[in-house]
């Protein structure tokens, strides 16, 4: 008879394969870059948009084989490339070189940077200097080299021993020049030596977006990882009860977004910002805009009065130097760089778009990216929308891409970022969510789908290659309407511009592959507007559901999170934020006209120049009128009374000073003589002396 015993591992053999493995052992994305217990919600799936495109390619490659009676084990992972004579050939590229008389650029920033005072400025660094030279402590200096730093960059070798002594710091240095760690190090030297009777939240790191926050907290971890320094990460789209069990630990550091920080204020009843020494800006210019301006009032009131202030930022505008201006005491200037240049490694290209032809953009992008520019490439395109048909569209032409913006959910955006940096993903989609600060390796080509509205957002994006020293290439299709930012690049351009002209044959051919799957397109977006309905079904269902559970076991709903804005005030604010007027009528929406490729492309423009539009306002607005304080250093200088060079007679007589009676008695100088005896030496001997 057989025992219960081996009955109960025969059932579990016929359930379970033995010999079963796992794929890939990092079962959840994007582990290495933050903590398990600080997971997104929501982890389970990331957007079904490339399931629906693998199908429709699936579909497509059956039917095609089945007409042209072809073999049907071939690879559907070979990308559908025309192997006729437009494929094969290659893009013009010309130099672009500056036409008439160099003039010297004066910069707006340094002449705005001149009215405020500062009471140091650093522009130069020891070139020769080590880490092992600023004295550091030992753990520090063991992350580092784990980590493979030896020799600090210009903003680094400039920042840390000045951030050492607790001044406050206002630096600005091209993107990719290391300005994370110019920052961290100094706040863990200083926090290796803290009292450790009390836990308290030291410090405070303001980031505009998710990502990189999870980049400067994957920075901050891997340099303190030989010390006991606690670093919460508290960023939007991530776990909340987890987050609100660290703070109520009183972690060390806190790297936040603007929106959850301030959530965490108004809803974690233990913290608070009173304990803070040492409040950081990273992207200052991004985080002090329009949109973050009623946020960053908020928690700089909450903030301790007596703290040491860093700003970091690539650009300097008009509102980070009223920040300076009004919260920094006595700030230290450390400017290494023009906030205007890009890095020298980068090599910028632009390809023309005629006026007529605005509708082929979509169709230049497609060829860039499938026959010059295959791996490790952003384009960045101006609005969420076509961001995402871009990626459909390129998708479906059998391109491994990816899209980054802030329809996504924080799980998906994390999932297409780790995907881009493990090389699962040659391509990926961005709008300016993805511009600022994100550090990933070995980007080698960005593409800017339009022109960006300012000159700032351009140097923002191109910064995304060519970091830290490394080469890389930049290309950007350019309109018509878009050569006024054209036109700031090449005065301000150090190296010769380059001119990428694309064959009209290639562009042609890519035109009719978008117009072959533009019903694909279509079927694509109509499904998943209907998943997203259902899915907003399901979630008021399940909301529904839960109130009616509380009500029957007699308990108490949960409580609303509070917020520091009224729900109108929130409104009234993104109606006055938004570029354009909503049509909110239904019968509106119903008569829209079909889309057309010009169509598509004259709405981002629209959405560019608006935005360059109130940048433009906002630079010509009357600022505030304040006393401006005069620099301790300097005294007041006395007017000067002007006196006529030629003397005369009542003035000679009325003037009784001090100088006036020394001249008197002295008599006339050898000038004086000289020219009254017009050049007889004897005469000059005579005149002027007085008679015995």
């Amino acid at each position: 008879m057989v025992s219960k015993k081996k009955r109960r591992q025969k059932r579990q053999e016929l359930f379970f394969n033995p010999g079963f493995k796992f794929e890939e052992d990092d079962t959840l994305p994007s582990t290495k870059s933050f903590d398990l217990n600080l997971r997104p919600k929501g982890m389970a799936s990331v957007s079904s948009v490339d399931d629906k495109i693998s199908k429709v390619r699936k579909a497509k490659f059956k039917q095609k084989s089945e007409q042209d009676n072809e073999d049907a084990e071939l690879s559907m992972e070979e990308d559908i490339e025309s192997s006729e004579e437009e494929e094969t050939k290659t893009d013009t590229i010309k130099t672009k070189e500056k036409k008439g008389k160099k003039r010297k650029a004066v910069d707006e920033d340094d002449e705005e940077q001149e009215k405020i005072h500062f009471s140091e400025s650093v522009d130069t660094f020891d070139e020769k200097m080590l880490f092992q030279d600023m004295n550091l402590s030992r753990p520090l200096l063991k992350g580092l080299s784990s980590m493979g730093f030896v020799k600090p960059t210009p903003i680094q070798a400039a920042c840390i021993p000045t951030a050492l002594l607790g001044r406050d710091i206002c630096a600005c240095a091209v993107t990719g020049s290391g300005k994370t760690v110019a920052f961290m190090l100094p706040i863990l030297e200083r926090l290796l030596y803290r009292p450790k009777a009390t836990a308290s939240t030291r410090v405070l790191i303001l980031v505009p977006t998710r990502e990189l926050a999870v980049q400067v907290h994957t920075v901050a971890r891997k340099l303190s990882q030989h010390s006991n320094i606690d670093i919460c990460l508290a960023a939007g789209g991530l776990d909340i009860k987890s987050q609100e069990a660290m703070l109520r630990l009183s972690p060390d550091i806190v790297i936040a977004t603007p929106g959850r920080l301030i959530d965490h204020l108004h809803n974690s009843v233990s913290f608070t910002l009173n304990s803070i020494e040492i409040l950081v800006l990273d992207e200052a210019d991004r985080m002090l805009d329009e949109y973050f301006a009623e946020q960053m009032k908020e928690i700089i009131r909450s903030c301790a009065h007596q703290r040491q202030t860093m700003l970091f930022s690539a650009t300097m505008t008009e509102t980070v130097q009223e920040l300076v201006a009004v919260s920094l005491r006595d700030p230290v200037r450390v400017f290494v760089n023009q906030s205007t240049e890009v890095a020298l490694g980068l090599r910028q290209e632009f390809v023309r778009i005629r006026s007529s032809r605005e509708g082929d953009r979509e169709s230049i992008v497609a060829a860039l990216v499938s026959r010059n520019f295959c791996d490790k490439c952003i384009v960045f395109i101006q609005t969420k929308v076509q961001a995402h048909r871009m990626h459909i569209l390129l998708g479906l032409l059998g391109i491994k891409v990816g899209e980054l913006h802030g329809n996504l959910s924080q799980a998906q955006r994390l999932e297409t970022l780790k995907k881009f940096k493990d090389g699962l993903i040659d391509v990926m989609l961005a709008t300016d969510l993805a511009a600022r600060g994100l550090d990933i390796e070995g980007i080698k080509t960005v593409i800017n789908f339009t022109m960006p509205s300012t000159l700032k957002h351009y140097i923002h994006r191109v910064g995304r290659t060519a970091r830290a020293g490394k080469s890389g290439r930049s290309v950007t299709l350019v309109g018509e309407k878009e050569r006024k930012v054209l036109k700031e690049v090449v005065k301000l351009a150090k190296a010769p511009l380059k001119t990428r002209i694309i064959p009209p044959d290639v562009v042609s051919k890519y035109r009719d592959k978008i117009s072959a799957v533009e019903d694909d397109i279509k079927a694509i977006m109509i499904e998943e507007k209907e998943e997203s309905h259902l899915r907003s079904v399901e979630n008021k269902m399940n909301k529904a559901q839960n109130i009616l559970k509380s009500a029957e076991n007699e308990e108490e709903p949960e409580k609303r999170r509070g917020w520091f804005q009224s729900r109108k005030e929130r409104k009234a604010e993104q109606e006055k934020l938004r570029l354009d007027q909503k049509s909110s009528s239904k019968e509106e929406k119903k008569t829209r006209k079909k889309l057309t490729a010009e169509d598509r492309v004259n709405f981002e423009l629209t959405k560019a120049q608006l935005l360059s539009i109130r940048h433009a306002k906002k630079a010509h607005k009357t600022k505030p009128v304040g006393v401006p304080e005069l620099p301790k250093d300097k005294k007041k200088k006395k007017k000067k009374i002007k006196r006529r060079d030629e003397p005369g007679f009542e003035t000679e007589l009325a003037d009784i000073g001090s100088s006036a009676v020394k001249k008197f008695r002295a008599g006339p100088s050898y000038k004086e003589r000289k020219e009254a005896a017009g050049g007889n030496k004897n005469a000059m001997k005579s005149f002027g002396r007085k008679k015995k």
